[in-house]
């Protein structure tokens, strides 16, 4: 059996107390991570070591899904652990490169934990037995929403950061477990849209009717509200705020 475990579900403020986007996939043939923001590890500490990861999938370079990977590698390099595979979009090497030399570290900081691979949009590819597809979101950087299939069949999508972009609610179909992020409390006025608010999650959860919804990357101090116009909107599909430490089935 297939289950997620909500790690962190903050947006790129952490929430009090709080992880930035971290969520453990758990399936029969290895734990994945699936992004590692702000405070990922120590809270990942709470419920799992570690060490028995099998993998690790990061769906865009921004902080708060990447930056604890920095905490990943100490833990690695100081436990003397293997390499572990990390997936990265295409931008993503250049940018760990980078930010080991920002920090006076050297570019080569994390080659003694990671064993870099990239993906894009495209062919289906395989993640601690996996099977995951990639489809591009849109956002202010490079960045994929993702779904993740067992061997059972038994599907979960997570949205990534993105505004609403039709392909969305057809990655989305029929999952066991949906993942959206819901980081604006209320439609913006205007400008670029990088985010969902509840109207446009609720649109693609209606529209894709996952056998459950949980909202993340969301503010502590609007999540209630966030909660309830986004639920209001799709009658009939369970929706639910991912909190912290909650472990959901994914099973068909």
């Amino acid at each position: 059996m297939t289950s997620l475990q909500i790690i962190g579900a903050s947006s790129a403020v952490p929430n009090p107390g709080s992880a930035t986007s971290c969520y453990l996939v758990r399936s029969p043939t290895a734990d994945v991570l699936l992004e590692c923001g702000h405070g990922a590890v120590g809270a990942l500490r709470r419920y799992a070591d570690p060490a028995g990861l099998g993998a690790v999938l990061i769906t865009h370079m921004h902080p708060d899904h990447c930056f604890d990977l920095v905490a990943l590698r100490n833990h690695r390099v100081v436990h003397a652990l293997p390499r572990l595979p990390l997936y990265l979009p295409e931008t993503g090497p250049a940018v760990l490169r980078s930010l080991g030399e920002a920090l006076g570290l050297g570019a080569g900081y994390f080659d003694p934990a990671f064993e870099v691979r990239t993906y894009a949009e495209g062919p289906a590819f395989e993640v601690g037995g996996l099977t995951v597809e990639a489809v591009r979101s849109r956002h202010n950087t490079l960045a994929h929403a993702v779904r993740f299939t067992d061997p059972d069949g038994a599907r979960l999508v997570f949205s990534s950061d993105t505004g609403w972009f039709p392909g969305l609610a057809e990655l989305a179909a029929g999952a066991e477990v949906l993942l959206i992020e819901v980081t604006d409390p209320a439609t913006p006025a205007a400008g670029p849209r990088w985010h969902l608010c509840p109207a446009d999650a609720a649109r693609v959860i209606d529209a894709a009717r996952p056998g459950l919804a949980l909202l993340t990357h969301y503010a502590a101090a609007t999540a209630d509200r966030v909660l309830a116009d986004t639920a209001a909107r799709c009658p009939g599909v369970p929706v639910r705020l991912a909190r912290e430490g909650e472990v959901h089935r994914v099973a068909g």
